[in-house]
């Protein structure tokens, strides 16, 4: 049996107690549970009785297990009969008494936090704004000139501007060191993508032409090795060659678009700017309204979600770094940075996530906000079509985590509607 009492505000205490009988039964439980474990001489596996193998493995050989099923039954009891209580960590337990008269566990549990809302409705709230630009469409059909640039050879010397192919093998202290060689490497000169001073030492060669160029590499530089190092490149240029960008016409328009007319293309473009635009000021709107309701809410942050959100921010960068090719370690080793310091950089942010959280879980209690069975059929149906899979097929390929992500998605879509539709965006 158990028993529950608040603590404090945000902490509970849960005593959970067998008598000698029930303990009894917890123990004769986890005997035989674990009795194909043990090997005893005289008997088959299994078949041992338990006051033989506790006279081998001594009297409290099952203790641990008859623990863990006895608080793991009562504890989850408590959660689900007291519904005060929302733990949001693992509890701390102790055993309390042991004896010929049974055993007593006390867990104490840290819990949600109560959260005094402020005014989420009637609120009038500054409107995002913003409109699609002329030179909006035009940077638009500038970067698809971009791709579909041709570069063209030149017999000439290279100048800057100009796209130089070269050979390259870079030396420091006469030995060639790694990652510094490459062949064929079209680098446009003045775009200072390179060292300083090494386009500048390849503007005037010619086709075929080979050249020590001589740099420093900053004393900031990323690699240990080589910053602040002296070194030279083996520069041979293979060929000089220049970008050329297609006419905006009506010909570029049919070449890169389903569009006869350029000016068809442009109008697509800004279709599409717009839809863009107004996706966008949609999440600036409803971002407005959670900040509002956030800022006049109050809710004592508890530490332990501020600590996990912070791992999540350092397993998602941990991730990111990932896939450009970075370790972690070697990200926080370059920036001289701890993982201490980047945790607690990142803690002030770790704390505003935990708070709306927090804000929008009582909004939805508050306003009792369900998802469906129905509901969520149909959002994971949408899915399921674009896979062309049943929904039945669908629904066994996806574990507990991707159903609960389906279901928050549509409790927060239904939490937006319901602050948009009961306050002013003006």
């Amino acid at each position: 049996m158990y028993t529950a009492k608040k603590l404090d505000k945000n902490k509970y205490q849960i005593t959970i107690s067998a008598s000698k009988e029930e303990w009894e039964s917890y123990v004769n439980h986890a005997y035989e549970e674990n009795k194909n474990k043990f090997n005893i001489e005289g008997f088959r596996k299994g078949k041992a009785p338990r006051a033989i193998i506790e006279k081998n493995y001594g009297s409290t050989v099952f203790y641990d297990d008859a623990i863990d099923h006895l608080f793991s039954h009562e504890y989850s009891n408590a959660l689900m009969n007291e519904k005060d209580i929302e733990p949001i960590d693992n509890p701390e337990i102790r055993i309390d008494k042991f004896d010929d008269n049974g055993i007593v566990i006390i867990a104490e549990v840290q819990c949600m936090p109560d959260v005094k809302l402020g005014a989420y409705k009637g609120l009038t709230i500054n409107k995002a704004k913003g409109e699609v630009t002329d030179e909006q469409v035009e940077k638009e059909l500038n970067q698809a000139r971009e791709r579909q640039a041709r570069y063209v050879e030149v017999e000439r010397q290279a100048k800057d501007g100009d796209y130089a192919v070269i050979d390259f093998v870079g030396y420091v202290n006469g030995k060639e060191f790694e990652g510094g060689k490459a062949e064929n490497y079209r680098l446009k000169l003045g775009s200072k993508t390179f060292i300083e001073g090494f386009e500048d030492q390849v503007i005037g060669m010619k086709k075929g032409e080979t050249k020590d160029v001589n740099v420093k590499f900053p004393d900031e530089y990323f690699s240990d090795e080589l910053k602040g190092k002296d070194a030279t490149f083996k520069v041979t240029l293979n060929k000089v060659e220049e970008k050329q960008l297609p006419e905006l016409d009506d010909e570029f328009a049919s070449n890169v678009s389903e569009f006869e007319t350029l000016e068809d293309y442009k109008k697509d473009i800004r279709k599409h700017l717009q839809e863009n635009l107004e996706a966008r000021l949609k999440r600036e709107d409803d971002n407005n309204i959670i900040e509002t309701i956030v800022k006049s809410s109050e809710v004592e942050i508890p530490q332990v979600l501020v600590e996990k959100q912070l791992d999540m921010f350092v397993d998602d960068f941990k991730m990111r770094l990932s896939y450009q090719g970075y370790k972690l370690e070697d990200y926080l080793k370059q920036v001289n940075m701890t993982i201490q310091q980047l945790r607690d950089e990142r803690r002030e942010q770790a704390k505003e996530v935990v708070k709306t959280r927090l804000v929008l879980e009582a909004i939805v209690k508050q306003e009792k906000l369900e998802v469906t069975e129905e509901e969520l059929d149909a959002k994971l149906k949408e899915t399921a079509d674009k896979y062309n899979k049943s929904l039945e097929d669908y629904k066994k390929s996806l574990g507990d985590r991707n159903i609960a992500y389906y279901q928050n998605d549509i409790l927060m879509n239904k939490l937006l509607t319901l602050l948009t539709e009961n306050n002013t965006l003006a």
